[in-house]
């Protein structure tokens, strides 16, 4: 009898331990402010700081962040997706704007230690800042890859 008393009172012990220490994790999770659609965004909308309002969310110390966190993640940005009202912004839903667009001519160049050359190629596909594209050279019909710069050019490096 006094042993099941005992393993009873052992067990309502480690029960309250176990809760404690759901308790402990519970306040360690800190709360973070992230930016989320104030409306609706569509597909193709660019982002505005003005589209968004602040949330609170709560997450815990040990795992990564939270896109969103920062309004230079979103702003400017262009929609993948429906974006849904006060829904968290995937880092999928948003890409940045494209600088140059398909089937349009921009000025092309290549850059050697020698040599420089500068054409018009037409990109087979729309590019941000960054990204590298296929090209047409519309006098040889050649179809080359070349990063897509800021000002609105395209540069082929060796290939």
């Amino acid at each position: 009898m006094m042993m099941l008393r005992f393993a009873q009172a052992l067990l309502l012990l480690f029960c309250v331990a176990l809760g404690l220490g759901a308790v402990d994790r519970a306040f360690a999770a800190e709360t973070h402010t992230v930016f989320v659609p104030r409306n609706v965004i569509y597909p193709g909308d660019v982002i505005t700081a003005d589209a968004l309002v602040e949330r609170q969310v709560r997450r815990d110390d040990g795992s990564s962040t939270i896109f969103g966190e920062n309004p230079q993640d979103l702003v400017g940005k262009v929609a993948r997706r429906t974006l849904m009202r006060d829904q968290l912004i995937p880092r999928s839903a948003v890409h940045e704007q494209d600088i140059v667009k398909q089937g349009r001519p921009y000025k092309m160049t290549y850059n050697s230690e020698f040599l420089s050359i500068v054409g018009v190629g037409v990109p087979l596909r729309s590019g941000a800042a960054g990204e590298v594209v296929p090209v047409r050279n519309p006098t040889s019909g050649i179809i080359i890859k070349a990063r897509v710069e800021p000002d609105r050019t395209l540069t082929v490096s060796d290939q």
